[in-house]
């Protein structure tokens, strides 16, 4: 059951799958009664705006992992509730976890799929002494201000860069026959935080490889033209691109490489808008072997090591497809999902309640060994998972196929050196 209060969606259990009853507080005492209250926890999306349906989607993940934690019995007997805000950008961020502390009364909050919300809210729950349970937003700059109430389940944008580094040294030099230390990389970003996080993570890494970056562009993303910078990257003459971009100067950059005769054996992608459904479909034949850096979603289920991981991963995506429909669970709502089930089923058991100085300890002391999207949980002293790892994909035929590492593939990366449209 859905409620609006204040501006606000409260959502229950009533009415909702694997949902339990609401507690009716009937306790002896003071202490019989708090335990019996239901734990009130925000959600902080984009409902609206031009990212809604990525918002959405994680809080359908946080959903689905409320339903099944309650369905097994809640925290510790108490069942979960949320209470939802919508931040559309990040002023909308700031105002609503305001709203969500001093109106709703929450002490945890889960958020907030971009990095710029992530940094609004995470300014008010510090000041506040509230959790920020960051499950999406993958900036740097959020766990870099040593912030004690901010902890981030996935991976950060300078370990997609390191990763790239790696695809590099262990899958292309070797498919293209050349040692590592003569291959010539080029890196092109985005110049916001997002692509210049990945781009300092790629030239540590890249340094630490002896791989060559022999030239470095960044633009706008709200650029029209990057004519002059391919022709550039053209005379520069790199065997591997390393890109990170969304996907509107993502397909403008591929276009005009195609467009100006810009010859790469390897192209990787930082995400984005190179793993984003739209490149298929807009770049068709000519997105065939570009390689793209995300996080790892729809694991096959043999590939988990522990049996509880696939029978809760089985257990979710069905759930998931038969609520909200579709044919595949979208990866904003698989890390949507393992970062707030991490929270309930592992973290607020272990803090026996929601304050959250206990949440910070509990947090603090968890390891845990595998999750649905494969990844370890444990975090450093600045709330970082560092378990969390990103992926490689390969486009093929419109679809894209987990081809690195190995353990997780669905597939082994194909088309290296790249067809040559």
């Amino acid at each position: 059951m859905i409620f609006l209060i204040a501006g606000l969606l409260v959502t229950t259990a009533l009415g909702c799958s694997g949902g339990g009853k609401v507690s009716d507080n009937k306790g002896n005492g003071s202490n019989d009664k708090a335990a019996s209250e239901p734990i009130k926890i925000g959600t902080l999306f984009p409902r609206s705006g031009n990212i809604a349906m990525l918002g959405e989607q994680a809080w359908r993940g946080a959903e689905i992992a409320r339903q099944i934690v309650n369905e097994a019995g809640g925290v510790n007997g108490r069942e979960i509730v949320f209470v939802d805000a919508d931040a559309p950008n990040s002023q909308a961020a700031a105002t609503e976890t305001e709203r969500l502390i001093s109106q709703q009364g929450v002490k945890v909050i889960i958020g907030s799929l971009t990095s710029g919300n992530s940094l609004a809210a995470s300014a008010v729950t510090e000041r506040n002494g509230v959790v920020l349970w960051e499950t999406s937003g993958i900036s740097d700059e959020i766990t870099s201000k040593g912030y004690k109430y901010l902890f981030r389940t996935c991976d950060r944008g300078s370990e997609r860069g390191r990763q790239a580094m790696r695809v590099i040294a262990e899958v292309i030099a070797p498919k293209l026959g050349v040692p590592v230390e003569q291959l010539r990389v080029a890196i092109v970003n985005e110049d916001s935080s997002y692509g210049e996080a990945q781009m300092g993570g790629a030239k540590e890494e890249a340094e630490k490889l002896g791989i060559n970056i022999i030239a470095h562009e960044s633009y706008s993303s709200s650029a029209t033209d990057l004519s002059a910078m391919v022709l550039r990257l053209k005379d520069a003459k790199p065997d591997v691109i390393f890109a990170v971009g969304y996907i509107n100067d993502a397909t403008l950059f591929w276009d005009q490489a195609k467009q100006y005769g810009l010859q790469v054996k390897a192209l990787i992608g930082g995400g984005a808008g190179y793993s984003d459904p739209q490149f298929g479909k807009v770049e068709g034949e000519r997105a065939d072997g570009v390689l793209a850096i995300d996080m790892p979603t729809n694991i096959g289920l043999d590939k988990y090591r522990l049996e509880e991981n696939r029978q809760l991963a089985e257990k979710f995506r069905s759930m998931y497809l038969k609520q909200f429909g579709g044919d595949k669970v979208p990866l904003s709502a698989e890390v949507g999902f393992m970062g707030t089930y991490v929270l309930l089923h592992d973290v607020l058991p272990k803090a026996g309640s929601d304050d959250p100085d206990k949440i910070v300890e509990a947090a603090k002391s968890i390891h845990i060994e595998e999750t649905v999207m494969g990844w370890p949980v444990v975090f450093d002293e600045t709330g970082q998972n560092v378990e969390a790892k990103p992926v490689a994909y390969q486009w093929k035929d419109q679809k894209t196929y987990l081809v690195w590492p190995s353990k997780w593939a669905d597939k082994e990366v194909e088309d290296i050196p790249l067809p040559q449209q």
